[in-house]
């Protein structure tokens, strides 16, 4: 009966996106829409499978049309740059944007909400950062965001792992004398041993997705009793990865958390409310279910 009146006696609903290719998959839509519903508010989420050719067109159809923000996924996290007004910190740390959002001058501002969702997880097992040293596995959207917010926040020292160490380079350089956090490069040929303790392991791969058996070639040869250790994948939720981290006494956080996280974030952004973290959850874990 709102859709009724809202067509008859406006407002019209706040329109809201995901674009990227492949799309079918993404649990996006379904994770905001059961947000929006819990919150009262009246927005539509829709998801585009966007081909190369028309991501011009596309992106000045969602302009024209008046979407209120969206959301970015790859392969466009950097192809979107040319067409938006402003990039946020995290943006331009990371040379990445997941999260667009339409502001009261009609300005269409980019962000990357990957590394704060990861951030605000690791809160709830780690308050040193300072004094810890981080071993971030990957160079691609999700590490170089998380990279970004790991420098912002001061970590003692940050490793980056990539196999094209090219790339992890390019990284370190643009995270360079930000804060006084130690950035190293390495070369990833596997096996890598992690072997010292209270460190801060990240798997911020797409090694694992959508299946539970594969996992990079890492050994965790530590008791782990202080180390946690992350995964961005969050289908599955509990990954290879995890198992070997919490088979050496690891602590561990799984990446759905930060799936979770940075929607909230970007629903906060767009809404200026608070959504239900645990509506936002039992949405993703229903979608992963089919």
């Amino acid at each position: 009966m709102s859709i009724l009146k809202a067509l008859m006696k406006g407002p019209l609903p706040q329109l809201y996106f995901c674009i990227g290719s492949p799309v079918v998959g993404n649990p996006t839509q379904h994770m905001v829409e059961q947000a929006f519903s819990s919150m009262g508010y009246d927005g539509r989420y829709l998801t585009f499978d966007v081909p190369q050719v028309e991501l011009e067109a596309s992106l000045w159809g969602l302009r024209a049309l008046q979407f209120a923000g969206g959301n970015v996924t790859a392969p466009y996290k950097q192809s979107v740059f040319p067409f938006l007004d402003e990039l946020s910190e995290s943006a331009q740390l990371s040379s990445a944007v997941n999260c667009i959002t339409r502001n009261a001058d009609g300005r269409y501002v980019g962000d990357n909400t990957d590394g704060k969702g990861f951030m605000h997880d690791l809160a709830t097992l780690v308050d040193d950062l300072p004094s810890r040293k981080v071993l971030l596995f990957g160079s691609g959207g999700a590490a170089s965001a998380i990279a970004a917010e790991l420098v912002l926040a001061q970590t003692k020292s940050l490793v980056l792992i990539n196999r094209s160490e090219a790339r992890a380079i390019a990284l370190a350089k643009r995270l360079s004398g930000i804060s006084k956090t130690e950035i190293q490069t390495e070369r990833f040929e596997g096996p890598y041993s992690i072997e010292e303790d209270n460190l801060i392991v990240i798997q911020a791969t797409s090694v694992g997705l959508f299946n539970k058996e594969a996992c990079i070639d890492v050994v965790f040869s530590t008791s782990g009793r202080n180390t946690v250790a992350c995964d961005v994948v969050f289908n599955p939720v509990q990954t290879e990865f995890l198992s070997r981290a919490q088979m050496s006494g690891c602590k561990t956080l799984d990446g759905l958390g930060m799936l979770v996280s940075q929607g909230y974030i970007a629903l906060q952004g767009w809404t200026g409310e608070s959504p239900d973290r645990a509506v936002m959850r039992n949405a993703l874990i229903e979608a992963f279910s089919l």
